[in-house]
C-alpha cells in the first residue's frame, strides 16, 4: 500500500513540474560549490534547483 501511495505522489509531483514548463540544468555543483552556482544563475536568470542527495547511495 505505500508503494501506490509513493508512486502517486511522485507521479503527481512529475506532473506538476512538466506543466509548469519547469527544466532542470544538466550542470551539477556539490555543496562546496553552492556560493558558485547561486551566482551563475543569478547572472543567467535562471532558477536554481536544490537536490539533496547522498552520492554515496546507488
Amino acid at each position: 500500500m505505500k508503494n501506490i501511495v509513493v508512486l502517486t505522489l511522485t507521479f503527481a509531483a512529475l506532473m506538476q513540474v512538466s506543466l509548469a514548463n519547469l527544466t532542470i540544468p544538466r550542470s551539477v555543483f556539490k555543496m562546496a560549490d553552492l556560493e558558485a552556482a547561486k551566482t551563475k544563475a543569478t547572472e543567467s536568470e535562471k532558477p536554481l534547483v536544490f537536490v539533496y542527495t547522498d552520492p554515496g547511495t546507488n
